[in-house]
């Protein structure tokens, strides 16, 4: 365990947004990242050279609350208040589609792999998937099988999982047509999946984060000590898969040893509950975005 790897030095502090930042992304080869905010924009940020924006999407009649882009950084796709998934051109700045047919508004958006197809999870309770390819504006698939919001989904060449706030992690077998579930106890608000896909991290209201294995459900590790009962707040692998990294109401930024369970730090510096944490696909980087309005970079000191 490298405790040189945590990224425990803010860079670089972004701002532009004029409201809360709730998802801040790393394009695919972490050079560039992309940003949501509750002022209806998304911007676009090379946190290495500036702290100002390169550029600012508008569109949005409501909050934005998730970002999704694509592996070859041409197209995003964002969500939010809209109750519509939008998929974006990056260089134009103009909007491709809308994809239309959920009844309230989106919490979560997601590409597959090669970026053909995009889901989206609601209010309303259900998982979208739609065809970016196709001019079809029907949803290919509607999975309903939640009772409550669905606040995070996550796509594998052969799986898509979602995170409810009914305490439900659904594992979706696309080969098989099969559907698992794993109750959690908890609303949960954040799932993502490690770098070996077997193991997913899961967020959950009573301010604790799991780990859990998803094939079979067993809970493997608990990590606690941030602050995590009213919001949407997100936690991430390191790209190691050696820590574990979060946001959290108290306005820090929370590491730990993703074996032991052990809290390595706590870093202040933003002004707000901090939403957004991603990791850079390579090196020791790590955004967080918060209500703030800021979106910080950290570094552990060395590439």
């Amino acid at each position: 365990l490298e405790l040189a790897d945590v990224a425990t030095e803010c860079i670089t502090t972004l701002r532009g947004h004029t409201s809360h930042v709730q998802v801040v992304k790393f394009t695919s080869r972490g050079d560039y990242c992309v940003s949501g905010s509750y002022d209806k924009t998304m911007r676009l940020w090379n946190p290495f050279k500036s702290n100002r924006s390169i550029e600012s999407y508008t569109g949005h009649g409501y909050a934005i609350e998730d970002i999704s882009i694509t592996p070859d950084n041409s197209k995003i796709a964002s969500c939010g208040g809209d109750k519509l998934p939008y998929l974006w051109d990056v260089e134009t700045g103009k909007i491709i589609r809308r994809f239309h047919g959920h009844d309230q508004s989106l919490k979560c958006v997601q590409f597959n792999k090669d970026a053909s197809i995009l889901f989206s999870g609601s209010h309303d309770t259900t998982v979208r998937i739609w065809d970016c390819k196709s001019r079809n504006f029907e949803p290919i698939q509607i999975l309903d099988e939640a009772t409550d919001s669905i606040y995070s989904i996550c796509v594998t060449d052969t799986e898509i999982i979602t995170g409810s706030v009914d305490g439900g992690v659904r594992r979706y077998d696309i080969r098989a047509g099969k559907m698992m579930c794993d109750h959690i106890d908890r609303a949960v608000t954040s799932v993502s999946l490690s770098n070996d896909k077997n193991i997913l991290l899961v967020s959950t209201l009573d301010s604790t984060i799991r780990l859990i294995d998803k094939d079979d459900g067993s809970v493997y590790n608990e990590y606690r000590g941030h602050v995590n009962n009213n919001y949407s707040i997100k936690s991430r692998f390191t790209n190691n898969d050696a820590f574990v990294v979060s946001g959290s109401e108290d306005n820090k930024v929370y590491w730990w040893s993703l074996e032991t369970g052990e809290r390595v730090c706590s870093l202040s510096g933003h002004g707000g509950s901090v939403c957004g944490v991603d990791v850079h696909p390579h090196q020791n980087y790590v955004l967080t975005c918060s209500s703030d309005m800021a979106i910080k970079l950290w570094s552990n000191g060395r590439r």
